[in-house]
């Protein structure tokens, strides 16, 4: 089964990593996401695809979390178009999940026989599968305490290519760290 979620619709209705892009940076956004993800898939062995909108900024584009791959929709196209183009082309679309809380893709993509997933119901399935991941019992009991209101990326730290990304800025050139 395939796994299609819609990026920025999931992520902006994910209030722990922030609502909008005037809170924080839309790549921080899709960093901590793809951190998450990265996590949930250790999970489950689903192709995984995350569609965002636009060409990516920064490093985003060098970027791809182990086992999910991230699409940025082309010049001519939006991030629903790409996934009604996706679904569309499929051999057998009914092997698709499509997480969006989006209607217009939710109606688009039932036609086709797709299962479709709301942002809210993926994100709750991602932080149970994240929270029995978890080895320590007090963070395994922060996370699933539905009160707490801690971002759910205080405990999962940086993904890897955030940690190598942060390596690479604090290291001179001479490729010591700057520690040493």
């Amino acid at each position: 089964m395939d796994i299609i979620v819609d990026g920025y619709n999931v992520i902006f209705k994910i209030s722990e990593l922030g609502y909008t892009t005037e809170k924080c940076d839309i790549e921080v956004l899709r960093n901590r996401f793809l951190a998450m993800l990265e996590q949930y898939k250790e999970k489950r062995k689903h192709k995984l695809i995350v569609v965002f909108d636009g060409q990516g900024v920064g490093n985003s584009l060098e970027i791809r979390p182990a086992g999910i791959d991230v699409v940025f929709s082309r010049q001519d196209l939006d991030a629903d178009e790409e996934i009604k183009r996706m679904v569309s082309r499929s051999d057998n679309p009914r092997h698709i999940t499509v997480i969006t809380s989006d209607r217009d893709i939710e109606q688009y993509v039932k036609k086709y026989g797709c299962k479709v997933v709301g942002a809210l119901v993926f994100y709750r399935d991602i932080k149970n599968k994240v929270a029995h991941t978890q080895t320590a019992e007090q963070e395994d009991s922060r996370l699933k305490n539905e009160e707490d209101d801690e971002p759910i990326s205080k405990y999962l730290g940086p993904s890897k290519s955030e940690a190598q990304y942060w390596m690479n800025v604090f290291s001179n050139k001479s490729g010591k760290r700057a520690d040493d």
